[in-house]
């Protein structure tokens, strides 16, 4: 039986929730740093080897005139059943971003890898999760085909945009798609519909989801 981690007391939640943490999960070299780095910095820079499983990214953003600090948990290696248990942030994550890349077959096929992972510990009923498809701008060299993307979306039940870490296309946009969900999931419930282990760990979006999107 799955179980999240609940190291804090109760009573101890914040009525207004202004911090997330997001995890960016998916096979090796498919951008996810450099999906970040895009994002936070506005740089484009090839991914290299990295020895770290886990790199951590924040920014902070505004939205109806509140601010809001975002954590993110690069997981630059693969993991396994042995690792997964043993790092906090999938308990503490109130976001899940899976990353795959249009020239990398497995990446798709081993999104069922990461999902089975995850709900082996953790509730994904209390989480948010989004799919987002990197290199986007490639003119040659796809592997992925729509029809394969839009079955695997079904199948996990993910949203997804098609971005490029190259371009910027579309990396703001998905990314905001999962804050303004987590932001209403708040605003939903008076007593905030996450679980109680969602802490800060250092201490409309309604168009096309693949084309166009409406900034904050």
């Amino acid at each position: 039986m799955k179980s999240d981690k609940n190291d804090i007391g109760e009573n101890v939640l914040p009525k207004f929730k202004d911090y997330f943490n997001i995890v960016l999960i998916g096979d090796p070299s498919v951008g996810k740093t450099s999906i970040l780095k895009k994002y936070i910095n506005n740089v484009f820079e090839v991914e290299l080897k990295n020895d770290q499983i886990v790199e951590i990214y924040t920014k902070k953003i505004s939205f109806n005139s509140n601010s809001y600090k975002l954590k993110f948990w690069d997981i630059t290696k693969f993991i396994g059943n042995n690792d997964i248990s043993k790092l906090d942030m999938f308990y503490n994550c109130d976001g899940i971003i899976f990353v795959s890349s249009y020239d990398n077959k497995s990446s798709l096929e081993n999104l069922n890898i990461w999902y089975q992972l995850l709900i082996e510990y953790i509730d994904i009923s209390l989480r948010e999760m989004i799919w987002l498809i990197n290199k986007k701008d490639l003119s040659e060299g796809k592997v992925l085909t729509e029809e394969q993307i839009e079955k695997k979306s079904k199948d996990l039940q993910l949203d997804y945009y098609e971005v490029s870490a190259k371009t910027g296309e579309n990396i703001a946009c998905g990314i905001k798609r999962i804050i303004k969900k987590l932001i209403k999931r708040c605003n939903d419930n008076e007593e905030l519909s996450f679980d109680s282990s969602t802490i800060d760990s250092s201490n409309s979006m309604d168009a096309d989801k693949k084309k166009n999107c409406i900034i904050f």
